[in-house]
């Protein structure tokens, strides 16, 4: 099964914080889980120029774009509306690589 890697930037909406500070954990325990078609391998907060969170960066390594939008569709924040906009790319490694043995610790 041949595997590409796809970077998904989230854009929260406005006032998200109190909903990202209620279920983060549950949205933490979603991005650990893998299947066969897609798993999360990096991801973290995206910030503004004075350090406040706007959003998530993800980078997964999955089958298709398909099978990560719906990873996606079943995040507790996506589910919650806390993101006003999401984008998927196809993403590729120029650089270094992606270490997966340390997943969200």
């Amino acid at each position: 099964m041949q595997l590409s890697h796809f970077l998904v930037r989230a854009f929260d909406a406005h006032g998200g914080t109190a909903i990202r500070a209620q279920i983060r954990e549950t949205h933490r325990a979603h991005l650990r889980r893998s299947a066969a078609d897609c798993r999360c391998v990096l991801g973290g907060p995206l910030r503004d120029d004075h350090g406040e969170m706007i959003g998530t960066a993800l980078v997964f390594e999955a089958t298709s774009r398909a099978a990560v939008e719906q990873f996606m569709a079943d995040d507790p924040y996506v589910k919650a509306k806390l993101f006003s906009r999401l984008e998927t790319d196809v993403w590729t490694i120029g650089l270094g690589s992606i270490e997966t043995s340390d997943r969200l610790t």
